[in-house]
């Protein structure tokens, strides 16, 4: 039972923050990682290749700028080629390895490819060169717990919320980890506070039966279950 509402917690932040499909960071000139306000809704497969294919002139003439390798790989992710986009990103992580971008980007490409370990460890690289940011935070939780290392997924959970507080995605994370450790009224609290900010959600109402039921609460659990089906779409 922990290991399903630890993966329904992970389910809803990835399905909330738009993880499963865009790497939503982008590469800045100065080095830091940033999040546009917008996500493609629908990826241009033909204009993204044909960027591919542009990038790659580019190295032929340039074979030594990691700009042009980091945004080859950014341009891989989104075609869900993560193996190339790693390959990509790690030659531009060796020859700057003092810029988050990059790092927090090849972060994105290992989790898609499910390499746990090293994504979780890629954002807390960014994290050491700064500056802090919830999304590498909350995807370094996300991580921890698609290798089952609760406690350092609670750890950057919490981290994440200091910086952002009112995030739904990681309030729900946090609670299904809490729930996962046993920690049954401060997961309580916690997915409270979700749904306080997304009182419709049928995926937290589930979240807070789970925790209701391990607190012997069958009744609040129930009318949590009986909502979240009358409010699926």
């Amino acid at each position: 039972m922990k290991a399903l509402a630890l993966a329904a917690a992970v389910s809803l932040t990835f399905s909330l923050a738009a993880f499963a499909q865009d790497s939503k960071l982008s590469l800045k000139p100065n080095g830091g990682a940033k999040q546009p306000a917008e996500a493609a809704a629908n990826i241009d497969v033909v204009a993204i290749q044909k960027k591919i294919d542009e990038f790659s002139e580019a190295i032929k003439r340039d074979p030594r700028n990691e700009k042009l390798f980091a945004a080859r790989g950014q341009a891989f992710i989104r075609l869900g080629q993560y193996e190339k986009a790693i390959d990509d990103l790690t030659f531009a992580v060796n020859a700057n390895p003092r810029r988050q971008a990059y790092f927090a980007v090849r972060g994105d490409a290992f989790a898609k490819a499910k390499h746990y370990r090293n994504a979780f460890d890629d954002y807390a690289k960014a994290l050491e060169i700064g500056p802090p940011s919830d999304y590498l935070y909350a995807h370094q939780a996300s991580s921890a717990v698609l290798m089952s290392e609760y406690a350092l997924a609670e750890k950057a959970a919490k981290a994440a919320l200091n910086l952002n507080p009112r995030d739904i995605s990681t309030l729900a994370l946090l609670g299904g980890v809490e729930r996962g450790l046993g920690k049954y009224s401060e997961s309580l609290k916690t997915l409270n506070k979700a749904i306080e900010l997304a009182p419709l959600e049928p995926s937290l109402l589930k979240l807070r039966a789970d925790t209701y039921m391990k607190l012997g609460r069958s009744d609040l659990a129930k009318k949590d279950l009986d909502a979240s089906n009358l409010r699926r779409p």
